[in-house]
Parts: structure tokens; C-alpha cells; sequence
């Protein structure tokens, strides 16, 4: 194959497939709308797209293939991320012998071969097809058929005005609830999974359905910020809300109490269960959907972001044979994650694991996991009760909530089990006085805690458009942060581009307060000494504040100074 840096505009000129006034036309197109010369002309009907495809096959002695007549599998459309995909406009098709063939509408530059080639970590090879049948392609995999957008989807709604008013409206709303009308039923059915699959794609952990006073907003939660995604019109509010508690399971002519379901779905492969939860408000029932991959996730503990000291801190807790650790920290802050990477790790061949969760929101292999239902009084303490019937090594409780759990808990780790749970506190010295609080006896928490770990979650920084900044010591100052510490450091931010939807973020890590209990500590929380006390003297013992870490990771360019100062805000 000849080298793509091969002059395009020559050869065309050169065969006289194009003059040169339709090429100058051309890159005037090209510079206004940003695309390739390529595009620009069969934009302006000087060439075909099949034309331009036959040109690069002889110029470059690359093969043609139809993709309408070949079949790809879901294992081949998972070999490139879906961001590639759609940036560059390629496809995997066939991998024959550990060689990849990758479907192109034009013929790559060396640098992108490189880098598709460390992505891939194998041998590939090209082949040419029209950007129309690509573009086909991905929506057909990708499931984004038969509608691209939200928009090009409300154009084919056709909503019908009810004709009645009054004490009848309620009966036809409940009839056009549970049989759409032919005109209207396969639209809405599109854009609610429309919905999910664009969240599933842009890494969405939760999709907010919210009516407002004239319209119906779409938001989605990523990397733990809400975005706006859509606007809809609030005539179509009633037939999506009844459309997703179709899907959930819920009672559809319940619409004056809050009420829970799940949808099972399968998307490339992966298994993903949907939590759904429905709230009654002043403008109709606002609906939140979290996805979760309901399939065993491997985490590894060292994948968490902790540092060194952190993680063999934390070790030396998880592999004692009997007392409590506890996770603390906000909804959403990663707790759960946490303790599956942790029971991850301890889970082997001659050790048995139960867990108590509400609900169980991934399966492990290899362990007994039991789900709270509380309508039946199978609550924490029923289970924590017969669990140490059953003869365990290890204990997850999802959640302590009441003194009963916690003393429970406390019973199963003075009598040789080890106990992992969470805890809603804001920082690790504070979970002491939390327990103490809810009646349990001090001497019993500084007999049986062997560690307390507050967490928190930031985003990072896109590796595609990260780069350099500079903070005024002002602006430093305004965060909570010593000014002079910080003078000769080089901090990032993400400029914002097409991968990370321009917010300059891309996935998140962690920030840990790990207080490990010692003679010193069990002795103040015996005395219930004060909080800021017990913190005190758990830093001069080795442990670094959220803040802190987080201050770390921005020095390292994972995140920046401002998301570590959302997340933390200003110590006292």
C-alpha cells in the first residue's frame, strides 16, 4: 500500500476526475466545514462516493468490501472503543489468524495506524467501504437504528390531544397507558431505548427523567456530574414515563406513590440491570433509572488509586482474621466498589464469604450473597443472625443503618469473623462518634474496629486534551490550599474535546482517609474523646486527609486542584 500522505488533490487532478475550479470550490468547503477534500467534493457533486472509494482501492491497492453482506460479531465491534469508532469513522469486520481487518472510508495516516495497532495489540489490515455504509454500519451495531438523534426521532412522534376532560381523563390516560395507539407506540418504544443506549454509550452511572412546568428533561449522571441530554416535549411526558414502568414492572395507573422496579438488559454482550425508582412531584413523576453491569466485575484493589502506604495499610486490615472495617463516605462516593474489590481479594478456596445487600448490585462467583427484603423481615440483623449460623469466615453487610445491625455486627467480629460494612459519615474519625451515637458502647468499638476508610470520588483529567495551568496564588488561596507549598508545581487541566464531550473529565478515581486503630486510638475512643481529637492524632499515626490525597493525585496529573476542591472543599 502507498503511503496515505499521498498527494490526493494531484491524483485526482491528474486523472481528471476532478478541474481545478471544482477543487478550488472544494477546499473553500473544506476550510468552512472542516472535512476531508474527499467530502467536499462529493458534497458538491463533483464525485460519488463509490467513485472516491474505487479511486483510493487503485491508488492504494486496497479491497473493497459491502458490509450490508457481512456479518460482524459482537466480540469484533468490542475490539475498538466506541469513541474510536466513531471519531474516525472505522470498523472492525473480520479478524482471520490474529489479523484484525478495520473497515475505512479513506485511507489512514501513519500516525493513526500506530496507534490503532498499540490499541489493538495485534496485526491488521484495511479494507474500503463507502462513509454512508460505515456510517450504517455503526448505527446497526451500536444500536442507534433506525433513529440517530432525539430530534430526528421527534419528528415521527405524531401526539393526539385527549378529546375528554374531567372525571373521564383519568380512565383514557390509563387506557392509552397500557395500549399506545398504533402511530404512537413504535416511536416512543424508540426513544426510550434511544434513552438508555446513548447513556450506556456515554458511561452514564444514572438517567434523570424530570417533568417540569413545559417540558420533560433528560439528564445523565457522568463521572458523578449531571448533564443535560435532551429536552422533550411535555405532551410526550406521560407515554415515556409509562413506557419505562412498562419495562420496570411497576403499576402504571399508580401515580400518587413512590414506587421501585428493574429492567434486565443485554447490550453487546454485557448484562446490565437497570434500578428504577419513581417519584411523585408537583409536575408529574420523576423517574431515575441507574445502570449497573450485573455481571462479575474482576476489581483489583491496587486499580483504586491508592497509594503505596494506603494500600498496604489496607491490606494489613483485610487480611486480619477477625474485627470491622468500614467504608465511609456519601452516596455515590464508591463504597461498594471498595469492599467487592476487597472481598475480590479474599475471596479463595478455603474461605467462605456471605454478604447482607440492598439490593445485591453485582454477582460474585464463588460467593453466597443474600438480598435485604424487608416486606418478608429479611432485614440486616435477621441476616447477620443466621449468617453466623452458617459458619463464615468473612462478612460483607451492605450497610450499618441502626444499632441493631451495628451491634450485630459487632457481636460477629468479637467472636472471630471478619466484618467489612459502610457507614454514612463525611470522614473516617467521625464514624467512631456516629456508632457511639447510635448506642453502641464505646469499649465495644474500640475492641472490635481494626481500621476506618472515608472515601471520596474525583474525576480525571482527559488524557486527549490534557493540558498545563497555571493557579494564581489567590485562586489557591480561594480553595484552601497553602500558596507557598504549591509555588513550583505543574498542575493539568482537560482542555475539552470530542472524547470527553468537552468538560475536560474522563472517568474517576479515588480519594482515601485510611485511620488504622491503634493501642493510642482505641484508648480515646474507649474515653470517647472528642472527633477532631481522635483526627489529630490518627494523622501523627500515618493518616493522610481526603484533601490531602486528593492534592497528591493533582500533583501526579490525574486530576485537577478544582475537582479535588469540589469533591473536599475547605478543611477546618
Amino acid at each position: 500500500m502507498k503511503s496515505p500522505l499521498h498527494n490526493i488533490e494531484r491524483a485526482l487532478l491528474n486523472k481528471c476526475i476532478i478541474n481545478k475550479g471544482q477543487l478550488e470550490k472544494a477546499k473553500d468547503i473544506q476550510l468552512k466545514e472542516r472535512i476531508r477534500i474527499e467530502e467536499a467534493l462529493v458534497k458538491l457533486g463533483y464525485i460519488t462516493s463509490s467513485e472516491i472509494i474505487q479511486f483510493f482501492s487503485s491508488e492504494y491497492d486496497l479491497p473493497i468490501i459491502e458490509l450490508d453482506k457481512t456479518d460482524i460479531t459482537p466480540e469484533l465491534i468490542n475490539l475498538i472503543p466506541v469513541h474510536l469508532v466513531k471519531k474516525h469513522h472505522i470498523l472492525p469486520v473480520s479478524k482471520d489468524n490474529g489479523v484484525i481487518t478495520i473497515a475505512v472510508s479513506s485511507p489512514p495516516d501513519l500516525g493513526f495506524l500506530d496507534n490503532l495497532r498499540f490499541i489493538l495489540n495485534a496485526d491488521f489490515k484495511c479494507v474500503l467501504a463507502t462513509p454512508e455504509n460505515i456510517k450504517k454500519a455503526i448505527n446497526k451495531y451500536y444500536e442507534l437504528e433506525p433513529y440517530e438523534s432525539v430530534d430526528t426521532l421527534l419528528k415521527e412522534l405524531t401526539i393526539r390531544e385527549s378529546p375528554v376532560t374531567g372525571v373521564e381523563i383519568e380512565q383514557v390516560e390509563k387506557a392509552r397507558d397500557e395500549a399506545q395507539s398504533v402511530e404512537e407506540e413504535g416511536p416512543i418504544i424508540q426513544l426510550v431505548s434511544l434513552i438508555i443506549n446513548k447513556a450506556i454509550v456515554s458511561r452514564a452511572s444514572d438517567i434523570h427523567v424530570e417533568p417540569l412546568s413545559n417540558r420533560l428533561r433528560v439528564r445523565y449522571r457522568v463521572d458523578g456530574v449531571c448533564q443535560e441530554a435532551d429536552v422533550l416535549p411535555k405532551q410526550l411526558q406521560d407515554s415515556i414515563i409509562s413506557r419505562i414502568k412498562i419495562l420496570s414492572k411497576i403499576d402504571i395507573s399508580e401515580k400518587r406513590r413512590p414506587q421501585d422496579g428493574r429492567i434486565g438488559l443485554s447490550y453487546h454482550g454485557k448484562d446490565l440491570d437497570v434500578r428504577v425508582s419513581c417519584l411523585p412531584s408537583i409536575y408529574g413523576e420523576s423517574v431515575v433509572m441507574r445502570l449497573l453491569e450485573k455481571s462479575t466485575i474482576l476489581m483489583n484493589l491496587k486499580y483504586l488509586g491508592f497509594y503505596e502506604n494506603d494500600y498496604n495499610r489496607f491490606q494489613s486490615i483485610i487480611k486480619k482474621p477477625n474485627g470491622i472495617l468500614l467504608i465511609t463516605g456519601p452516596t455515590g462516593s464508591g463504597k461498594t466498589t471498595t469492599l467487592y474489590a476487597a472481598i475480590n481479594e479474599l475471596n479463595k478456596g478455603d474461605t467462605k464469604i456471605i454478604t447482607a445487600e440492598d439490593p445485591v448490585e453485582y454477582t460474585l462467583r464463588g460467593i453466597n450473597q443474600c438480598e435485604v427484603n424487608d416486606k418478608i423481615g429479611f432485614t440486616f440483623p435477621a441476616i447477620l443472625r443466621t449468617m453466623l449460623r452458617q459458619d463464615p469466615n468473612i462478612i460483607l453487610v451492605g450497610e450499618i443503618r441502626d444499632a441493631e445491625t451495628a451491634d450485630t455486627a459487632i457481636a460477629a467480629a468479637l467472636t472471630g469473623h471478619l466484618v467489612l460494612s459502610t457507614l454514612h459519615t463525611n470522614d473516617a474519625p467521625s464514624a467512631i462518634t456516629r456508632l457511639i451515637d447510635m448506642g453502641i458502647k464505646p469499649f465495644l468499638i474500640a475492641t472490635s474496629m481494626q481500621g476506618i476508610m472515608a472515601q471520596r470520588l474525583v474525576r480525571t483529567i482527559c488524557s486527549d486534551c490534557k493540558e498545563p495551568v497555571k493557579y494564581t496564588p489567590e485562586q489557591l488561596l480561594e480553595m484552601g490550599f497553602e500558596t507557598d507549598a504549591l509555588r513550583d508545581f505543574t498542575f493539568y487541566k482537560g482542555k475539552g474535546c470530542k472524547r470527553c464531550n468537552s468538560v475536560g473529565y474522563y472517568g474517576r478515581i479515588g480519594i482515601y482517609e485510611l485511620l488504622v486503630m491503634n493501642d493510642t486510638l482505641r484508648d480515646m475512643t474507649y474515653r470517647t474523646s472528642a472527633t477532631d481529637d481522635i483526627r489529630k492524632a490518627a494523622k501523627t499515626f500515618g493518616m493522610t486527609s481526603l484533601k490531602e490525597d486528593g492534592l497528591r493525585k493533582a500533583k501526579d496529573g490525574k486530576t485537577t486542584l478544582d475537582e479535588v476542591f469540589r469533591v473536599t472543599g475547605i478543611e477546618e
